[in-house]
C-alpha cells in the first residue's frame, strides 16, 4: 500500500511538472506565433517597397546595386516568405504538443471522470513522436490506430 502510494505521488508531481512546463512554453510561443503575422505583413509591405523602388530608382547607382549583390536581395525576397512560413509551421508544432502535454498532465481533473481515450492516445503519440522516427539501432515504428 505503501508503495502504491508513493508511486501516485510521484505520477501526481510528474503531472505538476509537465503541467508546468507546458504553461511556461505556451506563453512565449503564442508570442512568437501572434506577432509572425504582423511580421509577415511588414515583411510583404518592405518587398513591395524594395520591387517599386527597383522600377523607379535609376540601376545607375552603383552603391545600391553593389549592396543588392552583397546582400543577395534577389535570394532574400524569394527566401523571406519561407522562412516566415516554415517559422509559423513551428509555432504551430510547438502549440500542439504544449496541448498535448495539457491532456497527458491533466493536472486540473482531480477526480475521476470520463475522458476521450482517443485523445489521451493522441497526445501520448504526439509527445512520442521523436521516439518513433528511425534510428541508426532500429527501423522507424510504425503506429497504426484503428480506434472504435
Amino acid at each position: 500500500m505503501q508503495l502504491k502510494l508513493v508511486q501516485e505521488e510521484k505520477m501526481s508531481s510528474l503531472g505538476q511538472l509537465v503541467a508546468g512546463i507546458a504553461h511556461e512554453i505556451n506563453n512565449p510561443v503564442n508570442f512568437i506565433y501572434g506577432n509572425l503575422i504582423y511580421a509577415q505583413k511588414y515583411i510583404e509591405a518592405l518587398l513591395k517597397l524594395i520591387e517599386l523602388s527597383e522600377i523607379y530608382t535609376p540601376k545607375t547607382i552603383r552603391e545600391i546595386q553593389e549592396f543588392s549583390k552583397l546582400i543577395e536581395l534577389d535570394f532574400i525576397k524569394e527566401d523571406l516568405p519561407k522562412l516566415l512560413l516554415s517559422m509559423s509551421v513551428g509555432s504551430n508544432r510547438i502549440e500542439e504538443i504544449v496541448r498535448s502535454l495539457r491532456i497527458f498532465s491533466r493536472l486540473d481533473e482531480a477526480e475521476i471522470k470520463e475522458v476521450d481515450l482517443h485523445t489521451g492516445i493522441d497526445s501520448t503519440l504526439m509527445i512520442l513522436h521523436s521516439r518513433l522516427r528511425a534510428t541508426q539501432e532500429r527501423p522507424a515504428i510504425e503506429v497504426i490506430k484503428e480506434y472504435g
